[in-house]
């Protein structure tokens, strides 16, 4: 897998997975990378390219996004997911961890992917920034990873209501989640939902 890799300061104890948007790439993220390396120096983070050329000409998607129909974006999601899974199991095979001990995190395309694969897979816990849950079969057997939903209210891309429509499935499967909303803010992440989203990391 082509990817970053933001190396722990002492032995690893943690994996984080920061999966980048639609048409983004690899090095999009890192900041955000930076700043959770910092607040978990056990942690080992990878930043991977997403696994497909993006279909719009630029950057890179782990799935196609066909039009505004959610449930085509799933069965892409689920076309592709089995590679991308793969990658994942190798690393924690190799670092001698488990699903425990794995957070995913992702913005906007990268969030949908962070969402589901931290639910299906039972991983510590999952970041979604500007993003929505495609998969809600994951929900039925939920086991326990904890959420954070991270939103501009004026996302013209995922809309805010696209994290309540989230917020409202976790809540009715019991999931433990947290939500941290930026009122002026589009479809980006600001320095409120970094702090939040460091703040989220500090306490797992």
């Amino acid at each position: 897998m082509d990817e970053i890799v933001l190396e722990a300061k002492s032995s690893v104890d943690k994996l984080i997975f920061l999966f980048h948007g639609y048409g983004a790439d690899k090095n999009d993220l890192v900041p955000i990378g930076e700043m959770f390396a910092a607040a978990l120096p056990k942690a080992e983070v990878r930043l991977p390219n997403g696994i497909e050329k993006c279909d719009e000409g630029f950057g890179r998607q782990w799935f196609a996004l066909e039009g505004e129909d959610v449930a085509k974006w799933m069965e892409a999601y689920l076309k592709n997911s089995a590679k991308i899974i793969s990658y994942i199991d190798s690393v924690v095979s190799e670092k001698k961890l488990s699903y425990k001990d794995v957070i995913f995190a992702g913005f906007s395309q990268g969030a949908m992917l962070s969402l589901s694969l931290g639910l299906k897979l039972g991983a510590k816990a999952a970041i979604s920034f500007s993003g929505l849950l495609i998969d809600p079969e994951t929900l039925k057997d939920y086991q326990g990873t904890k959420i954070l939903l991270a939103h501009g209210m004026k996302d013209d891309v995922i809309p805010f209501k696209a994290m309540q429509m989230t917020e409202s499935a976790l809540k009715e499967a019991g999931v433990d989640f947290e939500t941290a909303v930026s009122p002026n803010l589009g479809h980006a992440i600001d320095d409120y939902l970094s702090d939040r989203a460091v703040d989220f990391l500090k306490k797992l």
